[in-house]
């Protein structure tokens, strides 16, 4: 009887609303102070609430104010601080390799953001039309009037950038793909974005070929090239991009085409990681072409540029095996194993490398966030 009774008091329990006005009240706190508690709170709703309260906002388009002015408005204000709780909900979810929960939230995230986009521009267009209608515009009604006003914080390049940067850092290029190219949709002349569509199809080539599908890695390659190729024509100072054609153009066997990017950046100045990345990229060329000592005399000088190297030193090692016999090799890997156990090494650009341009997710997140949210 005991068991009956909890088991009957459990199912009154009145279970957590998940409606339009929670949903509105999550996103106001993630828009405050208080965005730690309201990431954890929509972690909690399922994906059919989430898509409940979803529809439910967008039919709520008449309601949409710059200023609130009555208790059924919803500021636009909020609106973007929910497209933005989604987009690092799924980020998070993303990183922790929960990829069904990262989908949901950036599909989200995304739905909500172009809903916003166009619901914005409907509700300025009603105003106008109204308030041609009125011989006094000082007359138009005040809902009217604060819908008129709506603004948008967060723009469309930044927004998909950001989403694409990210999850290219965060390893996932196959989600990257659509961001990258929505940002492309919305901003073709930009180099930064055609270096990370560029970098995400790259990534997604990779991908596709260690999985063994390799039929479907010559397009995305292909792509890639495309990409980088726009971004130099864009930005000819572009030197990632540089960087990134030539090994692309290595890993596709064109080995004349690659040389000559690979040494424009080797012999740049200012950037140690990228000199270091192409240092190893002439030394896998010199190595298809059987010039060993080439291949030697560079990846030495790639382990100059970065001592802690472990890519370099193991690549050193194979050639002077090559070259001069299996005694050559030993003092070479030696040194490698103990540089891996030094507490303050830097970690080697060439193990970083797929996850595209280093610190470009960070500023291209700072950026949007800043610009919606003030943070």
């Amino acid at each position: 009887m005991l068991f009956l009774l909890l088991a009957v008091a459990h199912c009154a329990e009145p279970r957590t609303q998940h409606d339009l006005t929670a949903y509105l009240a999550v996103a106001a706190g993630y828009r405050s102070a208080n965005s730690t508690a309201a990431l954890q709170e929509i972690h909690q709703w399922t994906p059919p609430d989430i898509t409940a309260a979803v529809s439910d906002l967008q039919r709520r388009e008449d309601r949409l104010r710059a200023v609130p002015i009555s208790p059924d408005d919803i500021g636009f204000d909020i609106v973007e601080a929910a497209v933005l709780m989604h987009a690092e909900a799924g980020l998070l979810a993303l990183q922790q390799l929960s990829e069904a929960e990262a989908e949901v939230h950036l599909r989200a995230s995304t739905t909500v953001f172009e809903w916003s986009r166009h619901a914005a521009a409907r509700v300025r267009e009603r105003a106008s039309r109204q308030r041609a209608r009125l011989s006094r515009p000082s007359t138009l009604p005040r809902g009217v009037e604060a819908g008129a006003e709506l603004q948008e914080r967060i723009d469309r390049r930044d927004f998909y950038q950001a989403l694409a940067a990210t999850a290219l850092a965060m390893g996932s290029p196959s989600t990257a793909r659509p961001f990258a190219e929505a940002a492309r949709r919305a901003a073709p002349l930009d180099p930064e974005v055609q270096l990370v569509a560029g970098c995400v199809a790259e990534g997604f080539a990779e991908e596709k070929r260690l999985r063994h599908l390799e039929p479907e890695v010559p397009r995305l390659r292909e792509e890639a090239d495309r990409a980088l190729r726009d971004a130099l024509a864009l930005d000819p100072t572009l030197q990632e991009a540089r960087l990134r054609l030539g090994r692309l153009l290595l890993v596709r066997g064109r080995l004349t085409e690659a040389e000559l990017p690979l040494e424009e950046v080797e012999a740049s100045v200012g950037n140690d990681r990228q000199r270091y990345l192409a240092r190893l990229f002439l030394g896998r060329l010199a190595e298809q072409r059987g010039r060993g000592g080439d291949a030697t005399r560079r990846y030495a000088g790639a382990l100059e540029l970065w001592p802690d190297s472990q890519a370099a030193r193991l690549a050193l090692a194979h050639t002077l095996e090559t070259e001069y016999g299996p005694r050559a090799a030993p003092p070479v890997v030696g040194a490698t194993l103990s540089a891996s156990r030094k507490l303050t090494r830097t970690a080697d650009p060439w193990w970083l490398y797929p996850f595209g341009p280093p610190g470009l997710a960070d500023a291209a997140l700072a950026r949007v966030w800043e610009r919606a949210l003030g943070r």
